[in-house]
């Protein structure tokens, strides 16, 4: 359908944007209801977990019920969400329907994929995508950067307020202009949802390929939530400068984005591997010196840029997994990413209160490196 990418592009634009958004808050909220930084990064966690629990359950519901119409159903939760999130009285009370949110923005973005994969020919698959990460990591950029700036002039429930409104913009253009997507599934049932999910799992392919994803996104995403607290430590800095530098980590993207083709074409798949491993782990190490907290900008930058060289390749591989339920593969592969950035912060806190920052940093590079130099050995074996 024509428009078709465009409208799906300013859903996953303002679902990205709300993604990100607390990250650059956690030492004001941690500040604001009086608890410990470790308990205010379970806002990010809480997020993650529920954005990940619910993905075996909406890639068939996608696929059973249509997938336009599952994101206008999410989105307009989401915007309701987000505005009791403004309004929340009490931490508890805000960690608990941030987490409901992260369900149902689940239901928006890997969907997203999922309907354009559907629309688009095996050859054009991964260039496609590749251009639509723009929304989504666009989204995120601005969503930490905003976050960060609104956050100090205005509060933070501003910020969610801001999100919410964006959503439900959103949401309204996809009802009004997309029309009801056809249901292609065999319906939904708990015998339907094991059959699909089986069917995908049963590959060894697939298993390696979320294996290799999982590890990539916890290394890449497990330091998020601790960015600010990091610069706030060595340089007395503010959200402000942290929604910069997590910033970076969504200019990056959008770069690779922009440039897909191009990098595709000059790389090849092995290349594209090696080159986002070693990239994303050379700019983790480099955050690992107190290096001035503008530089930072640029490892992030770097960041976004390899990393997402490595999300492009393995989601193009999702897609590709289950021809006919594209909404189950893509969103088995939310699920892991999601999983991750859970896991992430939890691994990286818990590293955090034994070793020193920069060990750390050292180890989730040497991590993320390792998954893009092994991932095409690995997935070559069948």
């Amino acid at each position: 359908m024509k428009g078709l990418a465009p409208v799906l592009g300013a859903c996953a634009f303002a679902s990205g944007f709300g993604i990100r958004i607390v990250d650059p808050m956690v030492p004001l909220l941690s500040a604001e209801f009086a608890v410990s930084l470790g308990a205010t990064s379970l806002l990010v966690t809480a997020f993650a977990f529920s954005y990940a629990l619910g993905q075996p359950i909406l890639g068939p519901l996608a696929d059973a019920i249509g997938k336009t119409r599952l994101i206008v159903l999410c989105g307009a939760i989401v915007s309701v969400l987000f505005l009791a999130c403004a309004l929340a009285p009490a931490f508890p009370f805000l960690a608990v329907v941030r987490g409901i949110s992260g369900l149902a923005a689940g239901g928006i973005i890997p969907v997203a994929i999922a309907a354009l994969s559907d629309s688009v020919s095996v050859a054009e698959r991964q260039v496609a995508l590749g251009r639509f990460l723009v929304a989504s990591i666009l989204g995120q950029m601005l969503g930490a950067a905003v976050s960060g700036v609104v956050s100090e002039l205005f509060g933070w429930r501003a910020v969610f307020l801001l999100t919410s409104a964006l959503m439900a913009a959103a949401i309204t253009v996809a009802f009004l202009v997309l029309p009801q997507s056809p249901r292609v599934g065999e319906g939904l049932s708990r015998g339907s949802i094991f059959r699909q999910h089986g069917k995908i799992l049963s590959s060894r392919r697939a298993v390696f390929l979320f294996c290799l994803v999982i590890l990539g996104a916890v290394a890449a995403y497990g330091l998020f939530p601790f960015v600010a607290a990091i610069l706030l430590e060595r340089f007395g800095t503010g959200t402000y400068e942290a929604g910069l530098v997590l910033g970076g980590f969504g200019l990056g993207g959008v770069l690779y984005a922009l440039t897909v083709r191009r990098v595709i074409g000059l790389l090849g798949p092995r290349w594209m591997s090696w080159a986002g491993g070693l990239g994303s782990g050379a700019a983790l190490i480099a955050f690992a010196f107190p290096l001035p907290w503008t530089w930072n900008i640029a490892s992030f930058t770097l960041l976004g840029f390899a990393y997402f060289m490595l999300h492009n390749k393995f989601q193009t591989h999702a897609a590709e997994l289950a021809p006919g339920a594209s909404g189950s593969a893509i969103s088995l592969f939310a699920f892991c990413i999601f999983a991750a950035q859970g896991i992430g912060p939890l691994v990286v806190g818990g590293a955090l209160s034994v070793l020193p920052i920069p060990v750390v940093l050292t180890l989730m590079g040497a991590l993320v490196t390792g998954v893009g130099v092994l991932a095409p050995w690995i997935l070559s074996k069948e």
